[in-house]
């Protein structure tokens, strides 16, 4: 089967103008959920003689530059080269960057400024009040205000999802807080948005750097992808964690000292299964309701009952499912029996993070499932 052409397209960062192709070798780059994907490549400057008529100084310029990743001519990943290295003795640059998320790592979450000299206390007395926010408009709000002060604007679009999720927040200026930290710390409270910076083809051979916010999740409608080893599985790790497990669970309230409520959950029947017992603590100090105490500690049982697998699949980019028709966030059917799994797993997981190893001779993927107790098996 024909294997996919990989193309490294550099820009301008401010004005998303393409400069230049550049021939990049051992390109990994990867596409997380809730987080800013990463990328680096190399370019050997002795096997591209074409090279001498380029500029590589100017090209692979940290914070000025941005990469595209290009695979038969449809766009796969975009952001920001953040540092190169180049080597006298090899010839060779190496470049590395992140996603558009990353550049929001870099901004503060305030109003715009007037212009300096600022008044010292002007900063910290800044306040923005977000009060009952459908929580992706209010995502999307971070990165729009960022991105009205003068030099922030990366050409960043926006869907118009909405999750019918209201949230309040309160963003001081004294704690200069960070786009991209308020971001994951949104995309990370019980039922939050999921987030994504991407790339996507736009009219005329443009491309479109998009955010996309989830539903509140992010991922395929219909019937899951299928992946089984003995097909189009590579390779599989299966990294099980018992380090937070436990069997009984105390959780303590709103207290000091012996005036502390604490609830506890405990899971006997472990025992007779030659489980041993095991015990974990967790703080609530703005719970003193003896109910939502209780709930707090038998949903912390719950989530730590087992271990915990945290598997990785590595899967032919180019056989089906192909790159392109999946995406983080997905839902995917995995199919194993092996030495290792002998009465077989077939079950349910979800994509998290995808990790893309294109090259001359094959295109691989590694990619990470979201947390599975081990009774799932």
């Amino acid at each position: 089967m024909r294997l996919p052409t990989y193309a490294y397209l550099v820009a301008d960062l401010r004005s998303g103008r393409v400069l230049d192709e550049l021939p990049l070798t051992g390109v990994k780059y990867n596409k997380p959920l809730n987080d800013s994907g990463k990328f680096s490549g190399t370019w050997d400057l002795t096997r591209h003689p074409s090279s001498t008529r380029r500029d590589p100084y100017e090209l692979t310029m940290p914070a000025r530059r941005a990469l595209y990743v290009m695979r038969d001519d449809r766009p796969m990943w975009g952001g920001i080269i953040w540092t190169r290295k180049y080597d006298s003795s090899s010839h060779k640059v190496e470049v590395a960057g992140a996603d558009w998320w990353s550049y929001f790592d870099h901004r503060k979450v305030l109003p715009v400024l007037p212009a300096a000299p600022l008044p010292l206390d002007h900063v910290a007395g800044l306040k923005m009040t977000a009060n009952d926010v459908e929580q992706n408009d209010l995502a999307r709000g971070l990165v729009q205000l960022a991105q009205t002060h003068a030099g922030g604007d990366i050409g960043i679009e926006f869907d118009d999802s909405r999750s019918f999720i209201y949230r309040d927040r309160t963003y001081t200026g004294h704690e200069l807080s960070s786009v991209g930290e308020a971001l994951r710390q949104l995309a990370a409270v019980i039922n939050g948005p999921d987030i994504m910076f991407g790339v996507t083809p736009g009219t005329g051979g443009r491309i479109r750097r998009v955010m996309r916010v989830g539903t509140p999740r992010l991922g395929q409608t219909g019937t899951a992808h299928v992946w089984e080893t003995g097909g189009n599985i590579v390779n599989y790790t299966w990294p099980s964690d018992a380090t937070r497990m436990a069997t009984r669970t105390f959780a303590s309230g709103d207290g000091m000292a012996e005036g502390t409520p604490i609830a506890v959950a405990e899971d006997v029947d472990k025992y007779a299964q030659h489980w041993p017992l095991l015990e974990s603590e967790q703080g609530y100090t703005s719970v003193s309701d003896a109910d939502t105490l209780q709930g707090h500690a038998d949903a912390d049982q719950l989530v730590a009952r087992l271990p915990v697998a945290l598997p990785t699949l590595t899967v032919r980019g180019n056989t089906a499912p192909y790159v392109g028709e999946w995406d983080t966030g997905d839902d995917v059917r995995v199919v194993i029996r092996d030495e290792f799994v002998r009465r077989g797993l077939d079950t349910a997981m979800r994509i998290v993070d995808a990790q893309y190893a294109p090259s001359e001779a094959a295109e691989s993927v590694t990619i990470t499932m979201s947390p599975l107790i081990e009774d799932a098996a």
